[in-house]
């Protein structure tokens, strides 16, 4: 965990209090020892650099996220998982290669730390440390599995890219300090969308963009996918939601049955 994303944090019990380390760090990284929240006093671990607000007191999760919160799935998901979903979903019509081009498109030059949301293990955020962006790069993701197969991931590609462990949607980041949000194949994973975009509002610097993809299913499927633990909604539902947060500018690149699309902070 490197110094500088340590100090745009906030903590997420109080929502107000920066952290410090609890012992003095030599150098710029920490990577054990918990991190105190200087506000009401709240600890949290560090352990081989991941900083973890959720711990060990959470429910075990139910349903489509628990099987998503697996071993065996984290372990699998780059290789066989997100491959045989692509496959099934766009009938072999998707190129993994122009999905991150949009992506990359989309998110311009960012002026502040980039935040991979829902990183899963890590794919999208290692290929975004290729790109020298001159900021930090950093994955959050609940699911404890998939926070460690993205650092042995990202050891095993010598990348440099900061690992939190949190639950959307509240998010530990300071007011306006980040330069962009990522947020790949997740949205219709998601229950509280409006409450998360809020969060992402918070936390983006002014002008910066949020940038979502998920698949928009047809509406005859809805309740069969509801009731599998999918989110689904319609294009008009994402762009309200988008709004209601107080995210302007959206706009989106529809390649069905997945939908990408953008939006900023007001300046």
């Amino acid at each position: 965990m490197r110094r500088s994303v340590l100090d745009i944090l906030r903590c997420t019990k109080c929502k107000s209090g920066r952290l410090e380390p609890e012992r003095e760090v030599a150098g710029t990284k920490m990577s054990f020892g918990p991190v105190v929240c200087l506000g009401c006093g709240a600890r949290f671990p560090v352990g081989e650099g991941l900083l973890d607000f959720v711990g060990e007191d959470r429910a075990p999760p139910k349903g489509l996220q628990g099987r998503l919160e697996a071993a065996w799935f984290a372990r699998s998901y780059e290789k066989y998982v997100r491959p045989s979903l692509e496959l099934v979903l766009t009938r072999g019509g998707f190129d993994r290669d122009s999905e991150y081009l949009v992506y990359r498109s989309l998110i311009g030059k960012p002026n502040g730390p980039v935040l991979d949301l829902g990183c899963g293990t890590g794919l999208f955020a290692r290929r975004l440390t290729t790109e020298q962006l001159g900021v930090p790069i950093v994955g959050l993701d609940v699911s404890k599995p998939m926070i460690e197969e993205a650092l042995a991931q990202a050891r095993e590609a010598s990348t440099d890219i900061d690992f939190i462990r949190a639950e959307a949607p509240s998010l530990p980041f300071q007011d306006a300090s980040l330069g962009a949000v990522l947020q790949v194949g997740s949205f219709h994973l998601i229950g509280d969308l409006e409450g998360t975009l809020r969060e992402v509002a918070r936390a983006l610097k002014p002008k910066a963009p949020y940038i979502g993809s998920g698949f928009v299913l047809p509406p005859y499927t809805r309740a069969a996918y509801s009731a599998m633990g999918f989110h689904a909604r319609s294009e008009n539902e994402l762009k309200r939601a988008v709004e209601a947060a107080g995210l302007v500018k959206f706009e989106r690149v529809r390649t069905p049955p997945m939908l990408i699309f953008r939006a900023e902070r007001p300046g």
